[in-house]
């Protein structure tokens, strides 16, 4: 009887064998990201859903929610991340790996959102724009190894995404605003800093009207705010609109997003860096946020 109860040695290194099979088999899960991959896959595949039900109204459109959720990525040198809880770790050693990260966060939150193709918003009797916040994206302090300044302008960023390709075929600013001309793009204004001490959304815009000149977050140079500065350039996904800019008494103001023309008529305001609790992020004016955090 006692023998019965007793795993042979085959037994024993046959039940190490699949342990170990298994072990390897979620390293490589985990280390492929699924999950991650799953959640991108998700939010876009809802929000395809609800622009099947295009012209209709905004409320109408909320009978097919969008199951978006807000990532939450901290850069960081040497693998700790102090300034946000369980967040996912990227890191990084260079700027270039630094915009890169920040380029691919953009590019998803593009892909995720419809690429200017979808309507998702639905319409109102008023244009309003509705934002979506794809990740909030810090970073640790270790990252202010990489930048002397605690700090680099936007621009190094920008040309970062011109000069790069997301594909074989493409820039980064190419899929994300149709050209690498980074006068059109920021409509000849200054870009802004991006201080390391300071978190980022990610964020994207759409308005529920065709036209984004309706759409201004408190109006003129004189009162500031954000305006919209129209222009059009030709590209060959849509084109280019025109540019949000922050003004303020006498100010030239400087460049804040990109608009692009989607296929779909309406404006977005194409994957930006915004400042997490800014007065350019006040100022956009958001109506609803279409993702969870």
């Amino acid at each position: 009887m006692n023998r019965r109860g007793e795993m042979t040695t085959q037994q024993i290194v046959t039940l190490i064998i699949l342990i170990a099979s298994f072990a390897v088999i979620l390293f490589f899960v985990m280390r492929l990201d699924l999950g991650s991959e799953n959640n991108k896959e998700i939010c876009r595949n809802s929000v395809l859903a609800r622009g099947s039900i295009d012209k209709v109204s905004a409320s109408a459109s909320e009978a097919i929610p969008l199951d978006c959720q807000r990532t939450y990525i901290c850069l960081t040198q040497d693998g700790s991340c102090e300034v946000l809880h369980k967040p996912e770790k990227e890191r990084v050693k260079t700027k270039e790996e630094v915009c890169g990260v920040l380029a691919d966060n953009l590019a998803d939150c593009w892909w995720m959102f419809g690429e200017g193709k979808v309507n998702y918003v639905g319409a109102d009797l008023l244009p309003k724009m509705y934002c979506s916040i794809c990740s909030q994206i810090a970073f640790d302090d270790s990252v202010n190894k990489i930048f002397e300044n605690g700090n680099f302008n936007q621009r190094e960023f920008y040309e970062y995404l011109s000069q790069n390709n997301l594909s074989s075929s493409q820039t980064y600013s190419e899929y994300l605003f149709g050209t690498n001309d980074l006068s059109v793009v920021s409509g000849g204004k200054d870009f802004l800093n991006v201080s390391l001490d300071s978190q980022y959304y990610s964020l994207m815009g759409m308005t529920s009207d065709i036209s984004t000149v309706g759409y201004v977050a408190v109006g003129a140079a004189v009162a500031g705010g954000i305006a919209f500065a129209p222009f059009t350039f030709g590209g060959s996904a849509g084109f280019v609109a025109g540019t949000l800019i922050a003004v303020g008494g006498g100010s030239v103001g400087y460049f804040v997003a990109p608009v692009v023309e989607g296929r779909v008529g309406n404006n977005f305001v194409s994957p930006s860096l915004i400042e997490v609790g800014s007065k350019e992020y006040d100022e956009l004016n958001c109506q609803r946020i279409s993702t969870l955090s």
